[in-house]
């Protein structure tokens, strides 16, 4: 029984802390105005919710297949049955770690679920419909199987990672890497099962052979140069780490890779250090180390149309949790009972508090809302109501913003002549070319569909065929919208 108890212990206070996020996230949820993400949360939304009706959306790699497949019942309960799709993603991957942590003999394992959980960056951006949030429960899932020595599982798991997320090919060359080193040849195999599989199906089905590159949106956004190139600073994302990861979490993780430098003299000496050292140098650090690496020379260079989003962090966040416990587990190593009661008292602190100081989130007792309404929102109003007074109500709307697709039922995917609605980007603005129809009415933002159509007001004054109608001016010229009609 004594030996029980210490897990049953464990288990108890990952539940406690699983319990107690998802409390907060609901919290977070009922003071959210607006989805984490905003309009990207709004698009992979309308793909799950109009992909049965359009099976060819399954396959779009800008949506995610596997993101819209796992979304689409959800869906059916409009963006916040997706909430709490991501919700229960959240906690399952937070067991999924304990377990992890477990296996690998850490102690204290349910501090892994903390860690995972209250991580500025997961805790931030659960309430949406974006994509990370499931992408990081599987790669928990995955995590686990590998811990537990489950090689041909994990392999055909993350033989799917890029149909998850695009940059998941980074994580899969890591875990190839893993299996060469520890000769597991039959899983190595399996890991090229799932990419391959589906590229063949994804190429079939499309008459495209190199469909996964060239309808992958980040290859194509790179070789059409499609939008504006932003760049920035190459340690961009190491400054904005409480942001990200927060205090408690990133000073744990560079604690932990330095440790597991040590690992090198073990190396050299040909000693064999614990699983959970080796776990962490072969596979974790160098997940982590990896796709940190990449998605910083990427901001650095403007590629692939990078926007130096922190989010894309919440998929990497169950390999800082797993680095954080690695060095809580050299920490609490120190049989000093008050040393190690005050620093699980700090970490449990500095990791709560900081998911809400990270994400500049007001605290669930303050009346703030936790994610702002879109500040164009009331000018976009004033326009929809200025369209229905005009009569053109039933005419096909042109807009950039997948939220008013969601908000007026409207789907983007349907045929050209029963469709309701078009995106901007969709006019060609080469004469005699568009083939809009006539008398469709454009709903014009100076945000969206100047940054994302491209669309400038200057390009839609210029197409000869548009009327302005109306203007509805903002605080900010950023948010100004303005109605357009084709006349003929």
């Amino acid at each position: 029984m004594k030996s029980v108890r210490p897990n049953l212990q464990n288990s108890a206070i990952a539940l406690l802390f699983i319990g107690l996020a998802s409390l907060l996230q609901c919290l977070f949820w009922l003071n959210a105005e607006w989805p984490a993400g905003g309009q990207d949360s709004w698009n992979h939304y309308l793909y799950a919710r109009f992909a049965p009706a359009h099976p060819e959306l399954f396959a779009d790699q800008w949506g995610k297949p596997f993101f819209t497949l796992m979304a689409v019942p959800f869906a059916r309960f409009g963006i916040e049955g997706i909430y709490v799709m991501n919700i229960l993603c959240m906690a399952f991957g937070a067991w999924l770690l304990f377990l992890t942590a477990r296996r690998l003999n850490f102690k204290m394992p349910w501090l892994a679920s903390l860690f995972f959980l209250f991580q500025p960056v997961v805790f931030g951006n659960t309430i949406s419909a974006l994509t990370e949030p499931l992408n990081a429960f599987v790669l928990c899932l995955a995590l686990y199987w590998l811990a537990s020595l489950r090689y041909v599982p994990a392999a055909i798991l993350v033989s799917l990672f890029p149909f998850f997320r695009s940059e998941g090919i980074i994580l899969w060359a890591v875990v190839l890497l893993f299996f060469v080193i520890r000769s597991r040849w039959k899983p190595l195999i399996w890991l090229f099962s799932g990419t391959l599989a589906l590229s063949l199906a994804g190429g079939v089905f499309s008459g495209d052979p190199f469909w996964i590159l060239t309808h992958n949106p980040y290859f194509k956004a790179e070789i059409e140069n499609r939008f504006q190139i932003e760049h920035g600073d190459f340690w961009h994302y190491l400054r904005a780490q409480r942001q990200i990861w927060g205090i408690a979490v990133t000073a744990l993780s560079a604690l932990a890779l330095a440790w597991l430098l040590a690992h090198v003299v073990y190396l050299v000496q040909r000693k064999t250090p614990e699983e959970k050292s080796r776990f962490c140098f072969w596979l974790v650090a160098p997940m982590f180390i990896a796709f940190f690496l990449a998605h910083s020379w990427i901001w650095y260079k403007g590629s692939f149309g990078s926007h130096g989003l922190l989010r894309v962090f919440l998929l990497t966040a169950p390999l800082t949790a797993l680095l954080a416990q690695y060095a809580s587990d050299k920490l609490l190593s120190v049989d000093v009972k008050i040393i190690r009661r005050v620093f699980i008292a700090i970490a449990i602190i500095l990791s709560v508090m900081g998911s809400y100081a990270g994400n500049k989130t007001p605290y669930p007792w303050e009346s703030a809302p936790s994610v702002a309404a879109f500040p164009g929102e009331p000018q976009l109003d004033a326009a929809l109501k200025f369209i229905a007074t005009q009569g053109l109500n039933d005419k096909v709307l042109l807009h950039q913003m997948p939220w008013l697709n969601a908000r007026l039922g409207l789907d983007p995917w349907a045929k050209p002549e029963d469709a309701e609605t078009f995106y901007i980007w969709s006019i060609d603005k080469r004469p005699g070319q568009d083939w809009m129809p006539d008398s469709c009415v454009v709903l014009w933002d100076n945000f969206h569909a100047r940054r994302d159509a491209p669309m400038t007001l200057s390009d839609m004054r210029k197409l000869k065929h548009y009327k302005e109608l109306g203007y509805f001016q903002a605080s900010d010229s950023i948010y100004d919208v303005r109605v357009f009609i084709k006349v003929r």
